[in-house]
This record gives structure tokens, sequence and C-alpha cells, in this order.
């Protein structure tokens, strides 16, 4: 069965990643686009991972072979690169070859919708049942396709550049920035090279810049453990920071000067007081249910509002749209702002991020000490990995029943997939059921990290008691 999660398709390639799949879903578009009445192409994009590229023309294939014309990219792209066609063209429907952050082995498709924004609940259950009634795909050989007009080649690397610089003030051109990239082997190189070179920073060193469909056997995802050889290249090399970026470019890692990771509740909390302080913007800000409470703070000592949303990125865009708020991010390091598309692009949020760093002329640990300090809040949180024996047995127990944490529990929340605990003195704790993996995730967020530790602790042994697997720590580093 073909099931989409937060951010599309995805299994592993020659497992349940196959042609026949990847087809199938390109056969339900088709089918949809006739029952729509709609004669508009459909834009195909792919990053570096192993045979993405295949996957990408299998797909234009179907799409041919129905009659509908496509734009192939030419080469890997960050899929905001792909969102930002989707949104111009005009076009229904864009569609990614990407698995995201997700390890080597695993590939994926992410489905965007008009507007270039992330496809929503709605349209890919549609899309869901439209692939489980296939059953003939209709296919044209791509040499045919490009010979009969269907498929055309195309690429709009220019355009998503200038459409980022478009948001960044000239002030950025004045600097003696000194900044080292870690591509981790994607995508996001496409866009954050070029960036770099009109932005004219003085020294901007590129690590993994090359093509590896094997991410070097590694994670491409720019968590605190996957850039942590970058914090001694930051101090031998003279670096103000480095820059870290998932495969498809939509994920943003930064390692400050002291070198010491800068999670993706400070990046977020961080640009939102830039742009509302030094820019003089105005306008709420969005976060998912599993970002910190620092950003709630920033916004109330502001003068704005903070909105919380599910996890996706889909549900930061509709609230965004809703109260045209001037930001939105998630924790796992993903922002975009007002004007810009609909969905999160590490380019752009680490071009905003220079631009910050370069204005207010302060190294970046003493940008999230002044932001920490305006919004006179601190904090620690432990994040754990749990591996799933079985997500409905998992899911009726959460439903049924409310762990002991040792502290009161002010109120309870079931977001979809998710399950928060709001603690009493600001203090949370959250329990995810991934969308894209057999993984329950663990949040916790105190004062301390010796309390958001015992909170984990608590939260762990209460999953246990479910009949589930132990799980995987990662502690993270209190922000001061």
């Amino acid at each position: 069965m073909i099931q989409f999660g937060t951010g599309g398709f995805r299994g592993v390639i020659g497992d349940d990643f196959t042609r026949g799949n990847v087809q199938t879903i390109a056969q339900a578009l088709c089918n949809m686009i006739g029952q729509d009445g709609s004669d508009k192409p459909v834009v195909i994009g792919y990053d570096r991972r192993f045979m993405s590229d295949f996957y990408a023309a299998w797909m234009a294939e179907v799409f041919a072979g129905n009659g509908v014309k496509v734009f192939l990219y030419t080469h890997a792209m960050p899929s905001p690169g792909v969102m930002c066609a989707t949104r111009d063209l005009g076009l229904d429907y864009g569609v990614m070859i990407t698995a995201s952050h997700n390890p080597f082995k695993f590939n994926g498709v992410k489905v965007f919708a008009k507007g270039g924004c992330d496809a929503d609940v709605a349209l890919t259950d549609r899309i869901e049942r439209e692939c489980a009634g296939v059953k003939k795909i209709a296919s044209m050989p791509l040499s045919d396709a490009k010979g009969a007009g269907l498929v055309a080649d195309y690429s709009n690397i220019d355009a998503y550049v200038e459409n980022i610089c478009s948001f960044i003030s000239p002030k950025i051109r004045d600097n003696h920035a000194k900044i080292l990239f870690d591509n981790l082997y994607g995508a996001g190189i496409v866009g954050l090279s070029r960036l770099a070179e009109k932005f004219r920073i003085e020294k901007f060193d590129v690590l993994h810049p090359e093509h590896d469909a094997f991410f070097g056997f590694e994670l491409p995802n720019p968590t605190e453990a996957m850039l942590e050889p970058l914090k001694a290249k930051v101090a031998a090399g003279g670096y103000d920071y480095a820059i870290g970026t998932d495969s498809d470019g939509d994920r943003l890692g930064i390692i400050s000067d002291t070198c010491e990771y800068v999670n993706n509740n400070d990046i977020l909390a961080a640009l939102y007081y830039y742009l509302v302080k030094y820019r003089g913007e105005k306008g709420d800000v969005v976060k998912n249910c599993a970002t910190s409470v620092l950003v709630d703070k920033v916004a109330e000592k502001l003068g704005f509002s903070c909105h919380e949303v599910d996890v996706g990125f889909k549900n930061i865009s509709a609230k965004m749209r809703e109260t045209d708020a001037l930001i939105g991010g998630e924790s796992s390091g993903g922002l975009t702002c007002r004007g810009y598309i609909e969905g999160k692009d590490s380019a752009f949020s680490a071009s905003l991020f220079m631009e910050m760093q370069i204005v207010m002329d302060k190294p970046v640990s003493e940008i999230v000490r002044e932001v920490h300090e305006f919004a006179d809040y601190h904090y620690a949180s432990v994040e754990r990995a749990i591996p799933l024996r079985g997500e409905k047995a998992a899911t009726a127990f959460l439903a049924a029943e409310m762990p002991d944490l040792g502290r009161e529990i002010v109120r309870f929340d079931h977001f979809n997939r998710n399950f928060k605990y709001y603690l009493s003195d600001g203090c949370w704790a959250l329990l995810r059921l991934s969308g894209t993996e057999p993984m329950l995730r663990l949040f916790a967020e105190a004062e301390s990290g010796e309390e958001a530790l015992r909170i984990a602790d608590c939260l762990t042994a209460f999953v246990n008691a479910g009949g589930n697997a132990h799980g995987n720590e990662r502690k993270g580093r209190s922000a001061v």
C-alpha cells in the first residue's frame, strides 16, 4: 500500500520504493489531472540520492504516456527550488524525488500543490485512494516523449537564487564573513554556493560538495552529531561559524564561533528577533508543537503572538496564511517567511542568518545570548528516538493513558500523531509518531538539563510500560 506521511511517500529502495510504486503515483496524479479537467504541465525534480534521476525519468514517462507535459530537471535540485518552479510556472502539481534527511537506503516522492506548497492531507489522501485504484499504467519512452514535445528539459537555478536575493538586505554585501559550509553531499550546494558569491562572502569554504549517492554512509541531516566534526574545523580555520544542510536542501544546522551547536529553536527565535528589532518587520510567528517555548517568549516580548500547530510544514504554512505571520519554523531545522515560498528552505534561512550576523555585527554566540536575555528564558532539552513495534498499539496506549511526570500536567493535547504534555512553569514533553519512519520521537524541555532528563526518563518508562522497545537518547545543549 502506498501511504504519504508528513514528508510524502518514502521507502527503502528496492523494497517498497520501486519503479512500479513510483509510476503508480505518477499514474494516480495523471488520473486526478484528468478528473479535474486540467491541461497544465507538471514539473519533476530530484536530489542526489541513488537513482533519483532515473525515478524522475520513469515518472516523466508515465505523465507523457497520459498526454501530460512535463518540465524535467536536467540536474539535481533542492526541494525548495522545485517548489519555486511549481509556483512560478503556475502549475497545479510539482513532484520531487527525495527522502530528505533519511539514510541513503531510502528514497521518496514529495508532491507540491498549486502555489508551490506542500500537499495537504486532503490531497495526499486523494493520491492514496487513486493509487489503490490504479489498474493500468500508460507510459511513453523518454526519448519519444522528448521528440513529441511532451517532456522538456528544465532548470530554474537563476530564478531560484534571485528570488532568495530579493528577500535579503543589500547590507549583506558589506562583510568580512568567514563561513564554513558542509554540504553533506546533498543538493543544498546548488543554491548556497551561488548565493555566497552574490553576497560577496569574504571566505566561504565548502566540505563534501561532490555527488555521493550514499552520503559517505552517514545520515545526510545537519544534526549536532553530524556537524560535530565542524567544531574543530571552525576553531582551527578561524571561521565565524559553520553551516550544514540536508540532502534536499530544506534543513539547516549551525556551529557557532564558540564551536557549539546552535539548535533550530535558537535559529528561529534569533531570526524572528532580528527581523522585528533590526529590520522593523511586523507580524506573528508560527511554530510546530515540538518547538521550544523560547519562540513564544520572544513573540510575547516583541508584542506579537506565537501560534502552535501540528508537525508537518504544511501546517505551518497554512497557519501563516491564516494569520499573515511574519515567519514560521520547526525545531527539526526549517523555516520560511511571509512572501517567500510556503515551504522550508535551507538556502533561504542560511542567507537570512548570514544577513543577521553581518548586520548585527556580533558573534553568533552573542546573538543567541542576546535573544535569550531579551526573552528572559533559558532552557535545556532532551530528545530520544524509540523504535516502534506496533503503531496502532502505541497510539491506543498513548491516547488512553496519562503518564506520571513528577509535575502537574496542566494541559494535554493530541495533535494527530503527536501527544503533548504541558507541565507547570512552562516545561513540556512530547511523544511523536514519525510520519516517515517506524519511530516514536520523544522531546522534553525544562529549565535545566537535569530536569529535562528526569522528565524524559519518566516518559520513557511510561512508553516502556506500554510494551514498546527502549529508545536511543540525544541530549540537547543547555541554551544560555
